[in-house]
């Protein structure tokens, strides 16, 4: 297979009565002086108005029925009625006509496409193709968006990409065409012409006898791990194959048969009834992955908060920018992605960040960009209330890490304080430990490097590198250093220190670092005050479960619940739900002066439930174990069991028993928590779908998963041993 992508700067030279990569008309092959009718003849049509005989489409010149593959089948509005929506990780269209159809020598292709999310390798919008590698064409669009051309002519496969790309979460009318009796190949977009390339006379190669269709996925077989990375995300309406020159004319005669609307709703419904594992009333994307949580802040009547997102991937590659807004910090919409790798410094990816109002009002980030080799810092602006981000020209603000550091160098942290924007990057020096390293600009735009704020030493625990580094300020004046110690344990440890940030350089009222988490299983809050002068933190909660599980499930990772923290005199950061959660309590059932014995069930006289939150008021004994029983089958084959452990004071989240699936979390972690013996202790459990979190007391937090097979492993339960204990127990409904 011969594959090329040509240089536009030689091809005049190359070919002199050709002008190539043109973007004035006068230099297209159209004929001059005159306006001529077109001269084409549609071959095929796929226009998506209607699913046929369950998930079906019609090609309408052949009458011909394609199968539409994927998770859940979705039309949408289009163009001209209905576009069908691709979610980038199962959908496609697949089938076959006959090749005698296919044009020889002169061919358009036409589609409208609103693209969602760019893939991570190059995602067909339509493969025309067969057996055999040396025949076809196909027509897809890179991680960039730029639009890419496969074809065979003569049995030889060229291949070239077009510098412009498409544009997100709008409308694009694409063209393709070859001629080889002019002997060119031509890319247009919205009648424009992007590309033009030389091709040889002769005959487009097609399939001898079968051509195979495939829409919205590549046939080229590329792949990470488990996933195919050929599937296009978002809308395509209206495709059109051509027999005809594809002239500027003839393109913009077909682009002027449709009113394209001004907006795209993507408007698609995945039916998550069957998933008992996802939560209802957590931060959560549609589907797709999530990591990661940051720029949590309040403006213009909204709270917003980004993420690490990738809806074409479910995991680590080609990452963007997610983001949430809410009006409570519960209830919570998912707004289109708002920054992007492009081609340049951050091709490799735009990595985790922050999010602040500049001192005039302007919404801004701060992020990291990734290039394959080194990380480097960017900013952007935006005009719209984070509605859109516009990359700063002058990007990367920061080009690499500094001289004295040499591990990883991301995930910037910035704010203002005394005339100036500070910033923190996580980083580390291999010989050494973990730390942060600390910059400073008194206009947001020229950055001066301050030097290593606070070094850990990674023989005391404090691991070879920091990721995630937040500073902020509690009303006493005292000011948090919060970062994740990794590599470390799976899923990374949120640790946290006391002191103050002064001239750069953070000085510690205590030595060891604490850690957030009781029992680990949540990292990278993100801090912002909220309106009522709260500290308010949100987080990701991993799923900790094996690909092959989160690739059945069609998403990955959630966020927590929105807590409050205060910092006490021990200087030692206390957790609360945020007061906003009551507002979502629905139907609520009591159960009043519970006892609790060794070897008895069933006190909550088998309530069942999977979204709810349970406020229990415990008096416990003086020894043994004693907590609740969640996601229980009848018969006990699956149960997922929190207790606190009185003889060696710990909390423990056992999740030996909780599935039969072994793609599933079977793991019993354990986390050191001080109770005197008698005491009472007030919890707050919120539970939804495969994730639980835990209050203790307005002080402590901590969370699980749990991944129950069987649909009557529903049982929510109490349990004691070793002694007795009493409690009051109000379980609510929670419903969104």
């Amino acid at each position: 297979m011969h594959t090329k992508r040509l240089n536009s700067m030689l091809w005049p030279m190359l070919v002199p009565f050709m002008l190539v990569a043109c973007n004035k008309v006068d230099q297209l092959p159209v004929d001059q002086g005159v306006v001529i009718p077109p001269n084409i003849s549609e071959v095929f049509q796929f226009n998506f108005n209607a699913l046929v005989e369950g998930d079906k489409i019609l090609e309408t010149k052949t009458n011909s029925s394609f199968e539409v593959l994927g998770k859940t089948v979705n039309t949408m509005d289009g163009v001209l009625g209905n576009a069908l929506f691709f979610d980038g990780l199962t959908n496609q269209v697949s089938g076959k006509l006959s090749s005698d159809l296919a044009p020889k020598k002169d061919m358009i292709i036409s589609t409208w496409v609103s693209p969602k999310t760019f893939p991570v390798g190059t995602a067909a919008i339509l493969a025309l193709t067969g057996e055999a590698q040396n025949s076809g064409v196909i027509l897809g669009i890179n991680k960039f968006g730029q639009i890419s051309l496969k074809y065979t002519i003569n049995n030889e496969v060229s291949h070239f990409v077009t510098e412009e790309g498409l544009t997100k979460n709008q409308w694009n009318h694409v063209a393709i065409g070859l001629s080889t009796t002019k002997k060119y190949g031509i890319v247009y977009l919205n009648g424009n012409p992007l590309l033009t390339v030389p091709v040889t006379s002769g005959s487009i190669t097609w399939p001898s006898s079968t051509l195979d269709v495939s829409i919205g996925k590549n046939v080229d077989g590329e792949k990470i791990g488990l996933y195919d990375i050929g599937f296009f995300s978002g809308a395509i309406d209206e495709i059109k194959l051509y027999k005809g020159e594809p002239t500027q004319q003839n393109i913009v005669d077909i682009k002027n048969e449709y009113t394209p609307p001004s907006a795209v709703d993507y408007s698609f419904k995945i039916d998550y009834t069957e998933d008992s594992n996802r939560p209802i009333y957590h931060p959560i994307p549609d589907y797709g992955w999530a990591n990661e949580s940051y720029g949590l802040l309040y403006h213009e009547g909204k709270y917003h908060m980004f993420y690490q997102k990738n809806d074409v991937f479910l995991g680590i590659a080609q990452q963007n920018w997610g983001h949430f807004t809410s009006s409570d910090l519960v209830l919570w919409d998912e707004e289109p992605t708002v920054l992007w790798p492009t081609v340049g410094w951050d091709n490799h990816g735009i990595w985790s960040g922050g999010a602040l109002i500049l001192e005039d009002g302007t919404p801004v980030v701060v992020y990291t960009g990734v290039d394959g080799v080194k990380a480097g810092i960017g900013t952007a602006t935006s005009p719209d209330n984070y509605r859109t981000l516009i990359k700063n020209e002058l990007n990367p603000i920061i080009g690499s890490a500094p001289y004295n550091v040499d591990m990883d160098f991301r995930d910037p942290y910035v704010w203002h304080k005394d005339g100036q924007y500070h910033m923190l990057v996580g980083s580390g020096v291999s010989t050494i430990g973990a730390n942060v390293v600390y910059y400073s600009s008194p206009d947001f735009t020229n950055w001066s490097y301050g030097g290593i704020a606070y070094q850990g030493n990674k023989e005391k625990g404090e691991s070879q590198f920091w990721e995630m580094p937040v500073l902020y300020s509690f009303p006493n004046g005292k000011e948090m250093l919060l970062v994740q110690k990794t590599p470390d344990q799976t899923p990374a440890i949120t640790t946290y220190y006391i002191g103050e940030f002064e001239n750069g350089v953070f000085k510690t009222d205590f030595e060891k670092a604490k850690n957030l988490e009781v029992v680990n299983g949540f990292l990278s809050p993100t801090v912002t005050t909220d309106t009522d002068g709260r500290i308010t933190a949100i987080g990701i909660i991993p799923d900790e479960v094996r690909p092959q599980f989160q690739k059945e499930q069609g998403w990955a990772n959630l966020f927590s619940v929105p807590q409050v923290w205060t910092l006490n005199a021990e200087q030692t950061i206390e957790i609360a739900p945020h007061p906003q959660l009551q507002n979502y309590r629905g139907t609520s059932t009591q159960f009043n002066n519970v006892v609790l014995e060794e070897g008895k069930t069933n006190y909550l006289q088998n309530y069942n439930g999977r979204h709810f939150e349970m406020d229990a008021t415990i008096q416990l004994g003086n020894r043994g174990q004693v907590g609740i029983i969640l996601g229980k089958s009848p018969n006990n084959e699956e149960f997922y069991s929190i207790y606190y452990d009185m003889n060696n004071q710990e909390w423990v989240v056992d999740a030996s028993k909780a599935s039969l699936n072994n793609q599933a979390r079977n793991d019993i972690r354990k986390g050191s928590y001080t109770i005197n013996p008698g005491n009472t202790i007030h919890l707050r459990v919120f539970v939804d779908g495969s994730v639980v979190e835990v209050f203790v007391d307005d002080k402590v937090h901590f969370t699980g998963r749990f991944y129950p097979t069987l649909p009557a492993s529903t049982g929510v339960d109490m349990f004691i041993t070793g002694s007795t204990a009493t409690a009051n127990i109000n379980l609510y409904e929670i419903t969104n």
